[in-house]
């Protein structure tokens, strides 16, 4: 390493920081990313803001650094640190379509029940490639609390304030504190990451089972015994019915029994068997309720989701570069390089993941995301290299603070316009309406290939008011178009009895448009039932690079 004093090596820490966001800026045009990417985030705002508030917040870091008081409390310090992290973004929009899939298998636990849910789960339920784990968490949320998007919102973002503590302790378990309470840190170190907490989706839960499902299987061979053991093998049943992806990562399971083998590998052996045998038994329950079911849709996964990864990539520029601070990447590296030196088998916990990553050619964020925790562990440990904590401690802050910054400046009002806001905002102005009920029309999309109906369980999630449609949501020849398209799962989706309800068929409702293009006058099918009406409300957000749009219009009737 360099022979630098502390003052020195905090010097070169903040000149590095401040030089790379200038670099990612310049070369925003390598950013990939389909949804945050720095060549679109930045069209409307220069770097000039973020510069700005960059400098101040770096020099903030250098206190920050110098206090062991967050590390003599990781837990209340990482959980406090997550929570806040993400508080910024916790009123933005529903920006991704899948969020209607898992909003709609939790109406239905609110409308039917969780027997009706269990039963109907893959039948009337469509279960596309989606597991049932994290829409039950939603529905038993809307059930318990109502069906409101801020139970959601609150869940998420308790779950997420977790994730770093879980971190924390694997890194204490595998190395020490001091690595375990920095990758818990480093975590955060993401703009992207607390963009999608909010969010009514499964990234965020799919990270917290499967470090859950890492933790409590060292635990499980670090101690033994029949309840950690059980919480073990339910941890991994988690984990393995929350999302497809988590069942090659699991594989790392195998390999931290092998790494434990040097040290009581008859201990090791016998208990890595008992979680085996009860992850197996918990399996077979789950098979016996649904297994041609899981089969035909890892067929489906293997024929369609694995082969439109190819389609549907993002780049690794991207994930690393951009969507997470450089210096993750970099530390991830360094600590390669010092487990090597040191023979630390540990390291190949993160190599298979790493392997993993690069066989299956995952080159898209999301299906990254749930790495993110073990890329911070391997960069935690490599930065054990330098030998000042409050410098190591001041790496970790620098990038923290700096992807903050660009994701509150720069990703938040970004997202916050996107045509998608628009549903979140026509929601809000519904409820505000004398009607129990509201009509809702789809004019297809002008420019996507996706199915302009399944924004109505998103519009449904933030109104109040119930939703009539009149319209049937499959089309041959939309679903035909949309095969090889990752927006085929909107034309399958099935649609639900009570949006079809009859007893609203003959009323005279307001009438909420939805459609790809800004309109003004009550679509030509609707004219007969409404002969008479006036546009009310216009929502017109676009951030103008997506070719899914959903602009809405609602209509008064007479």
């Amino acid at each position: 390493m360099l022979r630098l004093n502390k003052t020195e090596w905090l010097l070169l820490v903040l000149f590095l920081t401040l030089l790379v966001f200038p670099l990612q800026y310049i070369s925003r045009s390598l950013d990939m990313s389909t949804l945050t990417s720095w060549r679109w985030v930045f069209t409307d705002k220069g770097p000039t803001n973020v510069f700005l508030l960059l400098l101040p917040a770096l020099i903030l870091a250098v206190p920050l650094s110098s206090s062991y008081l967050p590390e003599k409390y990781p837990a209340i310090s990482l959980f406090l640190l997550s929570v806040l992290s993400c508080l910024p973004f916790i009123n933005s929009p529903e920006y991704l379509l899948d969020s209607a899939r898992y909003f709609l298998q939790a109406k239905y636990i609110a409308v039917y029940g969780i027997s009706e849910f269990f039963h109907e789960w893959g039948g009337e339920i469509s279960a596309w490639t989606d597991l049932p784990l994290v829409p039950l968490i939603y529905g038993f949320l809307f059930k318990l609390f109502g069906e409101t998007k801020l139970v959601i919102t609150f869940f998420n973002v308790l779950l997420f304030g977790f994730i770093p503590i879980i971190t924390y302790l694997i890194g204490q378990l595998l190395w020490d504190r001091t690595t375990g309470f920095l990758a818990g840190v480093l975590i955060m170190a993401s703009p992207y990451l607390p963009t999608q907490v909010p969010l009514m989706l499964v990234d965020i839960h799919v990270m917290f089972f499967l470090l859950l499902a890492v933790f409590a299987f060292l635990l499980a061979l670090e101690r033994g015994g029949f309840l950690i053991t059980i919480g073990s093998a339910i941890a991994i049943i988690l984990a393995l019915f929350s999302k497809y992806s988590t069942w090659p990562m699991l594989v790392v399971l195998g390999i931290i029994a092998l790494i434990k083998l040097d040290t009581q590998p008859r201990i090791v052996i016998k208990r890595s068997f008992a979680v085996a045998v009860l992850t197996g038994l918990l399996l077979g329950i789950i098979f016996i309720w649904k297994g041609p079911l899981i089969l035909e849709q890892i067929n489906f996964l293997r024929t369609y989701q694995l082969s439109g990864l190819k389609n549907w990539q993002e780049g690794y520029v991207a994930v690393f570069f951009f969507q997470a601070h450089p210096y993750i990447l970099l530390g991830a590296l360094l600590g390669c390089c010092r487990a090597v030196i040191n023979r630390d088998k540990k390291i190949l916990i993160i190599v298979w993941f790493a392997a993993l990553v690069f066989f299956l050619e995952l080159k898209r964020l999301r299906y990254l995301l749930p790495l993110l925790p073990f890329l911070s562990l391997t960069a935690a440990y490599g930065l054990q290299a330098i030998t000042h904590a409050q410098v190591r401690r001041y790496i970790v802050y620098c990038s923290v603070l700096s992807s903050l910054v660009v994701g509150i400046i720069i990703y938040r009002p970004f997202l916050a316009v996107t045509s998608m806001s628009n549903l979140k905002n026509a929601g809000s102005f519904l409820n505000t309406l004398q009607a129990d009920a509201v009509e809702v029309y789809c004019l297809p999309q002008a420019y996507s290939l996706g199915n302009t109906s399944v924004a109505v369980p998103i519009l449904d999630i933030y109104t109040d008011k119930e939703i009539y449609q009149n319209q049937t949501w499959n089309s041959e020849k939309g679903s035909r178009r949309a095969q090889s398209a990752s927006l085929r799962f909107t034309w399958e989706l099935t649609q639900p009895a009570y949006y079809r309800d009859k007893k609203y068929a003959g009323l005279q409702l307001p009438v909420v448009v939805i459609s790809s293009e800004p309109i003004s006058n009550m679509p030509e099918q609707l004219i007969k039932k409404y002969p008479s009406s006036k546009a009310i409300k216009k929502f017109t957000n676009s951030s103008r690079v997506f070719r899914f749009q959903t602009y809405v219009t609602v209509f008064e009737t007479i």
